[in-house]
């Protein structure tokens, strides 16, 4: 991907929400597969769905969209994991394991992946439940590590028909290029698929960017939902024109908020910056905000631009508990924490997070809007904001900050 495109794919990302996405599973054949047959005439017991890849003889590579290979380079964990090189012709890789009619109510998923071709991917995983025409789909898109093991807490984005969890058929695991004129087939390993069982209530936990003045407008509106949310701050911002002063975030502190790191990458993005620049400004927004008594906050870092590089993902983790990211999709639940990022999605989509909302709700699963700035000259109403919060306090969701997340 050029420079070009990076950044007009990362200025347009949020506005879109991604919508490319939907190609990966938009090729989906019907059922024609022997064990889909076998478990629509409950001809066949179903399997464990959790599995190390320290044998691929359960997985195979999807006609025409790429190959599946063993790797013992670099293992998640054991000795060796799947490699998935995609097609010449699609550039995408799909492999498929049979689960003969596996029950995956009240269960949510977790895998772990490393993208060794791109700097952005999207990757999916579709469970046939029962067969091709009755799909559920739990897709991410991960703008960054390249070459870094990614935990993907997998959250349900979409369905085809009516999907039964009572008996799913298949498993694909797919990925592609977010570029769609990407030259190069995808390449990604994968290693480590979990299953937890899930909360019985989902969450949303409502994010914002930058320190604009217009989020203490935000606050007060929440305040009336008995609601708490995470501010991103930019410390360099604080107290100028237009932006949050120090004494409304404390307030919003003492209200319940996270006041969380937002490093000032100006005009660039964080990969652009040398690893030694890069740990500057982690550790520079950290100390801030323990200096100001945000300590709570100081543990989670929302990455701004959401571009995360290899070394940026290498030294959050060295420095912060907790690591933000646009991903487009929900999170699973419970949350497994260890070399994870927290996938947001851009909350001024009504449509789109209202429907996450309820996927998290009927799921047990985690939504992470994102926004900008509030109000009449901002990316979202006051109007809007507001609707969205009693949409939200009408559903079987509890509001949450990132430190009850990994606190419990």
């Amino acid at each position: 991907m050029t420079r070009q495109t990076r950044r007009t794919f990362l200025a347009t990302a949020g506005a879109v929400g991604f919508a490319g996405c939907s190609s990966i599973a938009g090729k989906a054949p019907l059922p024609t597969d022997e064990n889909e047959r076998k478990t629509r005439q409950g001809g066949a017991s179903s399997v464990p769905v959790p599995h190390d890849f320290e044998t691929l003889d359960e997985w195979r590579a999807v006609p025409r969209q790429g190959t599946l290979s063993k790797a013992t380079d670099d293992p998640y964990q054991g000795s060796q994991c799947a490699r998935v090189t995609g097609s010449d012709e699609t550039k995408e890789g799909h492999i498929v394991r049979s689960l003969s009619g596996a029950d995956l109510r009240g269960t949510n998923l977790s895998v772990a992946v490393k993208v060794t071709s791109h700097d952005f991917a999207k990757i999916a995983v579709q469970l046939h439940a029962p067969d091709g025409r009755n799909v559920l789909r739990l897709k991410r898109t991960l703008v960054g590590p390249k070459d870094r093991w990614v935990r993907l807490n997998l959250g349900v984005t979409a369905a085809t028909g009516s999907p039964d969890l009572a008996s799913v058929s298949d498993i694909r695991i797919v990925g592609r290029p977010v570029d769609t004129n990407a030259s190069a087939p995808i390449e990604f390993l994968v290693d480590d698929l979990r299953t937890v069982s899930r909360p019985k209530t989902g969450a949303v936990m409502f994010t914002f960017d930058d320190s604009h003045a217009t989020h203490y407008r935000a606050f007060k509106l929440m305040q009336k939902y008995d609601f708490a949310g995470v501010e991103a701050v930019i410390p360099e911002s604080i107290g100028h024109d237009d932006r949050l002063t120090e004494d409304q975030l404390s307030e919003m502190a003492d209200g319940g908020w996270d006041i969380s790191a937002h490093p000032d990458v100006q005009a660039r993005y964080f990969p652009d910056y040398s690893p030694e620049e890069q740990e500057d400004l982690l550790k520079r927004t950290q100390e801030y905000l323990q200096s100001r008594g945000f300590e709570d906050g100081a543990r989670h870092l929302l990455v701004p631009k959401n571009e995360v590089g290899p070394n940026t993902f290498d030294l959050a983790r060295k420095y912060y508990d907790t690591v933000f990211s646009f991903g487009a999709s929900p999170n699973a639940m419970p949350f497994e924490n260890e070399d994870a990022i927290v996938s947001r999605v851009n909350g001024k989509n009504l449509d789109v997070t209202k429907r996450y909302v309820d996927n998290a709700a009927e799921y047990g699963q985690l939504v992470v809007p994102l926004f900008h700035e509030v109000g009449t000259d901002g990316e979202i109403s006051e109007a809007d904001f507001e609707s969205l919060l009693q949409y939200v306090e009408k559903q079987d969701v509890n509001v949450i900050t990132a430190s009850q997340l990994i606190d419990g």
